[in-house]
């Protein structure tokens, strides 16, 4: 326990910065998803005929007899 106290390293050669760099990638996949499937839905509401985005409320009763 004292070890951690004393360095704050616990990992032997790494670094602070290889952990931000890391998360940095993770982000950069995460938006690169979120651009990827914003376009397909794009496409698909292309596809089906409408021009505009859908409102939440719209997706939410999507599927839904009424």
């Amino acid at each position: 326990m004292l070890t951690s106290m004393t360095c704050p390293n616990s990992r032997p050669g790494r670094w602070p910065i290889d952990d931000m760099e890391r998360e940095d990638d993770e982000l950069a996949g995460f938006h690169a998803l979120v651009r990827h499937l914003v376009i397909d839905g794009d496409q698909r509401a292309a596809a089906a005929g409408r021009r505009a985005r859908r409102t939440r409320t719209q997706m939410a009763f999507t599927g839904q007899k009424g």
